[in-house]
């Protein structure tokens, strides 16, 4: 064994060194990426399971022809994101998605998080569609996490 093939073996060793902690960081970053997704997967699903309002006296003001409700946060998720809601009508048999110049959200109490709606806080939405006496209409709340809550109300009752 000549000079030469300890020289070749040292430099096969160290390429086989390289290539090993190459494949372990590799391995690493797949591992700590694959962690954070189900970390992330699991706060979103807690959140969704934690998540609950409620729609609760809907009325109708004759003068405006608006009708508002309340929406109360009866779960344990904090609500902020208002602009990721969505408003849905179906009236008429017609569905209409509302966008936010159609409706008013107005904090009822906001003490602890100002402008975020907070486990048993509620907002009063006011719907700035006309609605005539004796509509029979359907609103639906969709929270930014996908939760739904739906009420039905006849105009004049």
């Amino acid at each position: 064994m000549g000079l030469d093939t300890i020289i070749v073996a040292f430099f096969v060793i160290g390429a086989v060194l390289v290539v090993a902690g190459t494949i372990t960081m590799g391995a690493n970053n797949l591992v700590e990426s694959s962690y954070n997704g189900y970390v992330s997967a699991h706060h979103t699903m807690m959140d969704r399971l934690q998540t609950r309002i409620e729609i609760q006296n809907i009325a109708f003001n004759v003068t405006t022809n608006h009708a508002n409700f309340t929406v109360a946060n009866t779960g344990e998720t904090k609500l902020g994101n208002f602009g990721l809601w969505d408003v849905i009508l179906v009236k008429d048999s017609k569905v209409s998605y509302l966008n936010e110049s159609q409706y008013n959200i107005t904090p009822n109490v906001d003490i602890i998080n100002p402008g975020i709606l907070d486990p048993h806080e509620s907002i009063t939405i006011e719907l700035l569609v006309d609605l005539k006496t004796n509509d029979n209409f359907t609103v639906k709340i969709i929270t930014e996490n996908g939760i739904v809550s739906s009420a039905e109300h006849l105009v004049g009752e």
